[in-house]
């Protein structure tokens, strides 16, 4: 009896365990880097993460984290948005690890900048954008409030958010909470 509930119970587990060759083509990649964000005396980490069946199909994952290992911001798309745009056709080409590697290294290389560097938001004009020259710019924010934070030179960072698109972030003064500021693009 013994030997047939052992049977039994190996079987069930064959249910639940993965097959280690159909996970051998498997896009498990990450890359970190610390940045001077929140806190001047200990540094954030970014950390860049993609994970899916196939690099082409790949989730990838922007955290940032303060030195305590607390999250402060979170944002998530796709390998092939993120890099091509859109959705990948049938067929697609494979993607090389090597290539994602480089995608997440250089998306977790954000360096610091302050928010006075942002366009101003002339008065008069309805939307930022009009006041800019060189990209679209939108912010969650009127007038008043981001001309206070731009003005205040606070802490930023910025990191794409999608093939010619980027948001940058500050530290909210009122509510001490990552905010962002501005996404801007062509």
């Amino acid at each position: 009896m013994r030997i047939l509930i052992l049977a039994a119970a190996l079987a069930l587990s064959a249910c639940g365990r993965t097959d280690t060759a159909a996970n051998a083509s498997a896009c498990t990649r990450s890359a970190t880097h610390e940045v001077t964000w929140t806190s001047e005396t200990a540094p954030d980490v970014i950390t860049t993460r993609a994970e899916g069946p196939s690099c082409v199909q790949a989730v990838v994952t922007f955290v940032a984290r303060n030195a305590a290992g607390d999250p402060l911001w979170a944002f998530a798309s796709t390998y092939y948005d993120m890099t091509a745009g859109g959705a990948p056709p049938e067929g697609a080409p494979a993607v090389l690890v090597a290539d994602v590697d480089r995608f997440l290294a250089g998306w977790a290389d954000v360096t610091t900048q302050r928010s006075s560097e942002l366009p101003e938001w002339r008065e008069g004009v309805a939307t930022l954008t009009e006041s800019a020259t060189t990209f679209a710019y939108d912010t969650p924010f009127d007038r008043e409030t981001y001309e206070m934070l731009r003005a205040r030179n606070l802490p930023m960072i910025c990191y794409a958010a999608a093939v010619e698109a980027s948001q940058c972030l500050i530290v909210d003064p009122a509510s001490r909470a990552p905010a962002m500021i501005v996404a801007y693009g062509p």
